[in-house]
């Protein structure tokens, strides 16, 4: 945020369309209307959840996985692009927690949030953490924490093995590039607990289905899925 001073000379701009905002905004009314909401909110079965459960399966199967729900925010363009970036790369944290303050808005009263015990980033490696400063999916935990006022555990889960960029993989390759990458030393934290695994953008979910993978090895824990875009 800037000082009125600075503002004179620097002011605010709108990440997407660069019109002025004042400095405690990120977007303009405009843009934040317009970005291309999924509503998966309040469609069951929708394209998260078919990445992270065959739901075709009998529902005893579906339920030895144990999880519940899933959903992005908004399908990925161009301009939902430019917001993820700037949130990620450019040193715009801020960014991120107004994102994820604007997800638990819209989404409260659909239910969604209901008896979710933990927010959980997906974590980034402590190299990663330290050439960028901090870990945009912690913002966007923060961003709906504010509003729900659900606990952040940034801490049970880790990343042990620092993959190389996702981006320019195939399928395959992203599959193979995540595995093994996580580490729960102490699994008995989220015994009996409902978590909700917090992400930027989804595109194949190979990060997420190895983060899940470590996890339903743990008795009775239950497992949820948001992030604020999905791909393709």
């Amino acid at each position: 945020m800037l000082s009125p001073v600075l503002e004179l000379f620097y002011p605010s701009l709108c990440v997407i369309c660069q019109r002025g905002v004042d400095s405690y905004n990120t977007l303009c009314a405009d843009c934040l209307r317009q970005l291309p909401r999924t509503e998966h909110h309040i469609l069951r079965e929708n394209k998260v959840e078919m990445l992270f459960s065959d739901i075709n399966r009998p529902r005893k199967q579906w339920d030895k996985h144990r999880f519940v729900r899933g959903g992005a925010w908004l399908r990925y363009d161009d301009n939902v692009a430019k917001l993820i970036h700037a949130a990620k790369f450019f040193e715009r944290p801020e960014l991120a927690e107004m994102l994820g303050r604007q997800i638990a808005i819209e989404w409260l009263d659909s239910g969604f949030f209901d008896d979710i015990d933990l927010l959980v980033p997906i974590p980034i490696h402590p190299h990663r953490m330290n050439e960028r400063g901090y870990n945009q999916s912690e913002y966007i935990c923060r961003g709906i924490a504010s509003v729900v006022n659900i606990p952040i555990d940034t801490t049970t889960i880790r990343r042990v093995k620092d993959t190389p960029k996702q981006s320019q993989l195939t399928d395959a390759e992203r599959q193979k590039n995540v595995e093994h990458a996580f580490h729960i030393p102490e699994p008995v934290n989220w015994h009996k607990r409902h978590i909700l695994l917090v992400d930027d953008v989804i595109t194949t979910g190979a990060t997420i289905r190895n983060c899940i993978k470590e996890i339903t090895p743990i008795r009775s824990c239950r497992i949820s899925v948001i992030s604020l875009a999905v791909a393709r």
